[in-house]
């Protein structure tokens, strides 16, 4: 990484031959308002173009945005993948965003607004905007829906009783979470 600041947030975004929307995910990060972050391209193996976007992208960013991939260029697996780019963190705080996901342009902010007034919560997240219509067909754009993420967002939920609903299938973490990398 060049010189500069430490990154605020570090945003992870694994994949595995997503070339038909990793450009997307990557824009989405560029058009944060909060602009102290870093990229993580976390490559799992992939066999199409995402490999070449990704690395691409890297280049023309000045060491804001990193490849990664598993050695021998291996797929390893959701799991591994995602562990690598945490393991290559530098942000206070960790998004998780899958590569077919984008970010809406104030996320990151209103995310990092959120823990810095909950000093004791531990990762936010809000329900997932299931994005149909970016087809262009009519029949598409119908199919649009927001999908709940299971529990009450506007309120703090104590140690562990999160975890066991996300293992009872009641709770469902989406991609755009936001944690602090103290608890990852």
């Amino acid at each position: 990484m060049t010189e500069r600041a430490r990154p605020e947030v570090s945003v992870i975004v694994i994949f595995k031959d997503e070339e038909a929307f990793l450009e997307q995910a990557i824009e989405s990060v560029r058009a944060q308002g909060l602009r102290n972050w870093e990229l993580l391209l976390v490559d799992d193996g992939s066999t199409d173009a995402s490999a070449a976007i990704a690395k691409a992208c890297a280049r023309e960013a000045d060491g804001r945005v990193r490849y990664l991939e598993h050695p021998g260029h291996a797929n390893l697996g959701m799991s591994a993948t995602r562990n690598l780019g945490l393991s290559h963190v530098v942000g206070e705080f960790v998004s998780l965003l899958d590569a077919d996901d984008v970010l809406l342009p104030h996320a990151l902010e209103a995310q990092v607004e959120i823990l810095r007034a909950h000093p004791r919560v531990g990762m936010v997240y809000g329900p997932l905007e299931y994005w149909y219509a970016w087809t262009g067909f009519p029949e598409d754009a119908a199919r649009d829906f927001i999908y709940p993420v299971g529990v009450p967002t506007d309120r703090i939920y104590e140690p562990p009783s999160l975890i066991a609903l996300f293992i009872q299938d009641i709770a469902f973490a989406p991609s755009g979470m936001l944690l602090r990398r103290s608890v990852v």
